[in-house]
């Protein structure tokens, strides 16, 4: 083996020795700081335990800088840091040989009944003469029980549409403390109507304050109320207790109730125009019919129907029923006095009734928050007679329809030679002459009703021979812009609120043109600009609205001025 081969080998054995030797140095270091943790055999849910780590040097060294990390998994909390925090640090500074350090974290368990939740504590550290850091770590598995406090709700696993049904919380601490700053929360579907509870609710409609509770004591709490929704759709009722510990609240214990909408004793259905989600215009012929059909295998007699129209645009004065109508509440029902099937329902049996009235032909608009009008007709049928599975004292059933009013915009084009109050000066001979250019302003005027308008777009053609001469303004940010190839006019407007026009001036346009007559106009008037259209899309019903207006010709009928000079002339 030559010298070169000899010098490598052995560079690569010294470098190997010298690894090994700073690792076992580092390692005999290591072991000389021993991390143990103390924990109770078994810690309850939402009842705060500590939690005991013990730090030695049993080196011949002073390990310097000592730092203590403690990490916790999902479930476990930091009394008094927030819920999501789950890394705490603990400086110790140096600790001399042979020496003990005793640290104690106060925790509280969150979740996870009967299971085991790992925490792991590490320290780093430097030791002796070395300057890098040494780092040991251990774990330590936490042995969770069942609930300091447990709570369990009792409530109907299916309810009726509308039907008023209880739900009790009940709670117990069965933990070897008191429990000071108790406050139960109850999530509610969001289509639940609370009717009453055992206590007022002292923030908003589902948080109480309870206090305190005792070790081995117990308390109830009764909420009542009704619930909406189709057919065996599934809801839940969730609890919450919460308590306080070190400043900081935490959910101690939590229960789920499931409740499923049951099928009706006596179903309901409202359709308008043989639709339930159909839009309205102004001035339309409406037709309403309640549905209803006996689910039960029982007949049900003296049956109720009623309905109660809400909405402005309700027409009054056009309805047309033969059920009875009360004016103080707008309200239409039915009975066996003007529907003979009404006196009985047999088993299974289903029937109507309908009523007709129009939407009104206008708006009735006065502020500026007179928008999106909607049509809403809420119906009930009951019967007093009670099947065996009905909890009330009546069969009873619940139905409703809302339909949003569609919006309106009108288009107004109008053109002017003498036309002073837009602040443009036009000129040429009036009346018009062959071959002599002429100049006209032409006003867009849009005029929006009930629903915010976006994406509006505003067009012509411009008549032949005639032309933009460049000058435009407008009451928003765009103007019009005109295609010189094509001779068309383009006025784009990102929005129109409602109301234009209606409670304030309508949203305008004015941009000149230039027209030159031929021998082809002589003796006749000449065509400025073709018909004007708009459309946009209606913000409220995401429908498409359009509107148009008609030509405009030399004989400008908006302006006073002209007087029938609109015949071009030699």
């Amino acid at each position: 083996m030559n010298r070169r081969a000899i010098f490598i080998v052995g560079g690569v054995i010294l470098l190997s020795l010298t690894a090994i030797g700073f690792l076992t140095y580092r390692a005999r270091f290591s072991r000389g700081l021993e991390i143990e943790v103390f924990a109770p055999e078994e810690v309850s849910i939402g009842i705060p335990f500590d939690l005991r780590v013990g730090i030695s040097n049993s080196s011949a060294n002073i390990l310097e800088n000592v730092r203590l990390a403690f990490t916790l998994p999902e479930g476990l909390a930091f009394v008094g840091s927030p819920v999501g925090k789950n890394l705490d640090f603990r400086d110790l500074n140096n600790l001399g040989s042979g020496s003990l350090s005793q640290q104690t974290f106060k925790l509280v368990a969150l979740s996870g009944e009967n299971t085991f939740k790992r925490i792991t504590v590490g320290a780093n550290y430097i030791s002796g003469s070395l300057s890098s850091r040494f780092e040991k770590e251990v774990t330590k598995d936490i042995a969770v029980g069942s609930y300091g406090l447990t709570l369990d709700i009792a409530a109907p696993q299916k309810v009726f549409n509308g039907e008023s049904f209880d739900a009790e919380i009940s709670f117990k601490n069965n933990s070897d403390i008191d429990l000071d700053n108790l406050k139960l929360k109850i999530d509610y579907p969001l289509t639940f109507i609370l009717a009453k509870s055992t206590l007022p609710p002292d923030i908003g409609n589902n948080t109480w304050v309870l206090g305190g509770l005792r070790k081995g004591s117990d308390m109830k709490f009764k909420v009542s109320g009704n619930l909406i929704g189709p057919e065996d759709a599934l809801f839940d009722l969730r609890a919450t207790i919460e308590s306080v510990f070190s400043g900081q609240s935490y959910p101690i214990s939590s229960n789920v109730a499931a409740i499923a909408i049951a099928a009706s004793p006596i179903s309901l259905k409202i359709t308008l125009n043989g639709n339930t989600d159909s839009l309205v215009k102004i001035g339309e012929d409406l037709t309403y019919k309640l549905s209803y059909v006996n689910n039960t295998d029982v007949g049900l007699r003296d049956v109720i129907v009623k309905a109660q129209l809400s909405g402005v645009m309700f027409d009054l004065g056009t309805l047309s029923t033969n059920g009875s109508f009360r004016s103080s509440d707008s309200t239409l029902s039915w009975n066996a006095s003007n529907v003979s099937e009404l006196q009985t329902l047999a088993p299974a049996e289903s029937g109507s009734v309908e009523f007709r009235i129009r939407s009104k032909s206008a708006y009735p608009i006065k502020r500026l928050s007179d928008k999106n009008f909607t049509l809403k007709v809420v119906g009930t049928i009951e019967s007093p007679t009670v099947p065996h599975f009905v909890s009330e004292g009546k069969a009873v059933s619940f139905a409703s329809i809302e339909n949003k009013v569609q919006g309106r915009v009108e288009l107004a084009a109008s053109a002017f030679f003498r036309d002073a109050i837009s602040g443009i000066l036009n000129k040429g001979p009036m009346p018009p002459k062959v071959n002599q250019p002429t100049n006209f302003t032409i006003h867009w005027a849009i005029t929006n009703y009930s629903t915010d308008l976006k994406d509006v777009e505003v067009r012509a053609f411009l008549g032949g021979n005639v032309k933009c001469t460049g000058i435009a303004k407008s009451s928003v940010s765009t103007i019009p812009i005109c295609n010189d190839r094509t001779q068309e006019v383009i006025w784009q407007v990102p929005k129109v609120v409602a109301t234009s026009g209606i409670t304030g001036k309508p949203v305008e346009a004015i941009f000149q043109v230039e027209a030159v007559p031929s021998s082809a106009d002589l003796n006749r008037t000449m065509v400025i600009i073709q018909d004007t259209s708009l459309k946009a899309v209606d913000e409220f019903t995401g429908m498409e609205l359009t509107n148009k207006d008609s030509a405009i010709t030399t004989q400008l009928p908006d302006d006073p001025t002209v007087n029938g000079q609109g015949v071009v002339t030699q």
